[in-house]
């Protein structure tokens, strides 16, 4: 078996296991303990401070880079420098971050109509470390150290559950984003403890001005990457929260749980794919056959999951704690898995030409994340979508857009 289809097999195995974990979390512990009028306000808040955490989180996929190269040529003692001047950049963002979060994280709880401090100290503390904690995994995934990464994974799963269960039932949404802090904690552990071996080597001089100002050109290209589609989600999840009455928020969270068990089947794929989309372009191969196998995968299993949903979704709803109360909205699933597979189609294309240092596609990338939710916003305070159908309508129309602007830039090889 090759390499390549070996590790992505390995790494499907332990997060398939721990998504187990992950899905009793996500279907059995919130709308069991979380009251339906709270339930809608999950995604748009967790959208809202992992936007308010996009400084990290670019800094880190910039160092994924970084890291993937370096560890390609075999340069071990230059990850030793590069990790180290890393740190001293997260220190400045998390005050940064940290500041910003004081401000303006108090104000959005209020929009969204939760009153509970802690739940906003919770949710900015996990949207960090949920940055951070990539730093350490894609350097076990940069080292091809998928038996270790798979470990972490799963662990952190477990760990994230037994959280849940002894904070949620005392305080429900607190309990959930606690929950959440203890995923990345656990990886950032984990992670430490494996490398530990891989990187005891004299550091190499890494940093200099070139250097440097390479890696600051990258991270505005992967903040401008990575700003608009977090700004088009916050647009999207905050608009249909606040425009639509409670109960529809909240069964359109129940029934899009189902749709993410398409990135649970992917995701493997994408963490496998982008050490190697690196180290091919890096050596002049293309990174086509990669995206396209990927892709492929996604389509096969979304086609198969639609199929399911149409013929048993009423069913499968029926499994999960007050699951009953939500079923009109059963006949969303297909089309919300349909909207996720093309958007995971282009995650593919475009994470494998960030791993290659290739940003052309910004150039139809960032406009259609900025008129896109321009005109959401503009049409649903206008009064023309007010109502679910409406929104799942301008959802498909933008991710299908997005879905041709990536098939046409891998066919062309930019």
């Amino acid at each position: 078996m090759p390499a390549f289809a070996r590790s992505a097999l390995l790494l499907f195995l332990a997060l398939r296991a721990g998504d187990l974990v992950n899905i009793a979390a996500g279907l059995w512990f919130v709308p069991r303990y979380v009251v339906p009028a709270d339930i809608g306000a999950v995604l748009p808040l967790t959208s809202f401070v992992t936007f308010l955490a996009l400084p990290v989180f670019a800094f880190a996929m910039v160092m994924m880079r970084e890291s993937a190269c370096l560890y390609a040529a075999g340069e071990r003692g230059k990850v030793k420098s590069l990790l180290r001047g890393m740190f001293a950049v997260f220190a400045a963002l998390l005050v940064a971050f940290l500041a910003l979060a004081a401000v303006v994280v108090p104000c959005f709880l209020g929009a969204m109509n939760i009153s509970d401090s802690s739940v906003g100290v919770l949710a900015v503390s996990a949207a960090f470390l949920g940055c951070l904690a990539p730093v350490y995994t894609d350097a076990l995934q940069a080292l091809k150290r998928f038996v270790p990464l798979a470990a972490v994974e799963l662990g952190g799963s477990v760990v994230r559950f037994l959280v849940m269960l002894a904070v949620m039932p005392v305080k429900a949404l607190a309990g959930y984003f606690a929950g959440q802090v203890a995923l990345p904690l656990f990886r950032i552990a984990g992670s430490v403890l494996a490398l530990h071996r891989d990187l005891a080597v004299p550091p190499s001089p890494y940093w200099n001005a070139a250097a440097a100002r390479r890696i600051f050109l990258a991270f505005l290209a992967v903040v401008a990457y990575q700003a608009t589609p977090m700004a088009a989600s916050l647009v999207e999840q905050t608009l249909l929260r606040t425009s639509l009455p409670f109960e529809i928020s909240a069964g359109y969270y129940m029934v899009s749980r189902f749709a993410d068990f398409l990135h649970y089947l992917t995701f493997p794929l994408l963490l496998v794919m982008f050490p190697y989309t690196a180290e091919a372009a890096q050596q002049s191969r293309s990174t086509r056959p990669f995206v396209l196998k990927c892709a492929a995968v996604a389509i096969a299993a979304a086609s198969v999951m639609s199929v399911a949903y149409s013929l048993w979704g009423r069913e499968l709803l029926g499994l999960v704690p007050t699951g009953d109360s939500y079923a009109e909205y059963v006949r969303y699933m297909p089309w919300l898995v349909f909207i996720t597979v093309l958007t995971t189609c282009q995650v593919f294309y475009t994470n494998a030409e960030v791993s290659a240092g290739r940003y052309g596609f910004l150039c139809w990338f960032v406009p259609l994340h900025l008129v896109y939710p321009s005109l959401l916003y503009l049409a649903v305070k206008g009064g023309h979508v007010c109502s679910l159908d409406g929104f799942l309508l301008c959802f498909g129309v933008a991710s299908a857009l997005r879905f041709g602007f990536a098939a046409v830039g891998l066919m062309r090889g930019e």
